[in-house]
């Protein structure tokens, strides 16, 4: 039956473009973490580095201002890097075919198309040649 064909196709679409999605979500958790745990090591030995560096040039007030807008600054790049989130084509493809065959199956499921097939099979012809003997008979 072409309904559940389609409900199939739909369905199978939704399974692999919430697998695309789990698995590129995965990955992307999995990197921000380790990222962010050597990010952690990286920003605290600049910090030494650059006080050290600093320390003639600079009071303590000066150093501390200064690296905390380097650190500010830096937070909001890493944050626009990950606000970039993109689907991938496979992930579109497969959304769109998820979408097309639903579409199909609701308009395969209106009452028309289902009473038009029943009405051109001859078995209808059938069972009313049959009822009508049965009456007759009576």
């Amino acid at each position: 039956m072409r309904i559940l064909r389609l409900a199939n196709a739909s369905l199978e679409a939704e399974r692999v473009r919430l697998g695309l999605f789990s698995r590129r979500l995965a990955l992307r958790l999995a990197l921000g973490a380790v990222g962010a745990v050597f990010l952690c090591a990286a920003l605290a030995m600049m910090h030494l580095l650059a006080w050290l560096a600093l320390e003639p040039a600079l009071t303590p007030l000066g150093r501390a201002a200064l690296l905390l807008a380097i650190d500010a600054l830096l937070a909001l790049l890493l944050i626009l890097a990950a606000l970039r989130d993109r689907p991938s084509t496979q992930e579109i493809e497969a959304r769109l075919l998820r979408d097309a065959a639903l579409a199909q199956a609701r308009a395969s499921l209106s009452l028309v198309s289902l009473l038009g097939g029943l009405a051109a099979s001859p078995w209808i012809g059938v069972l009313f040649g049959l009822l009508r003997r049965k009456r007759r008979a009576e």
